[in-house]
């Protein structure tokens, strides 16, 4: 049985197979938030944007970390963190 989510140094779409149904796969990125995220949100709160600004870094996907799924049997299989 496969047990830990390995570490992914990239946050596009790979090429593997899938411990879980053992297909030839290409995985799904979902965008997550993660510490860069509300790191950035606190920050621009911190400094004047408090009317909705500060919530930029959740509609921008670049600045989200990026979670790598299986298609077929959807079992979350890489986790890729921006800090």
């Amino acid at each position: 049985m496969f047990t830990g989510l390995p570490r992914v140094t990239t946050s596009i779409p790979v090429h593997t197979i899938c411990p879980y149904c053992g297909n030839h796969i290409i995985t799904v990125t979902t965008p997550v938030p993660g510490i860069l995220t509300w790191l950035l949100c606190s920050g621009l709160f911190l400094f004047g944007c408090f009317l909705g600004c500060c919530l930029l870094p959740f509609c921008m996907r670049s600045l989200m970390d990026v979670s790598h799924s299986c298609p077929v049997c959807h079992q979350q299989l890489f986790y890729y963190r921006r800090l």
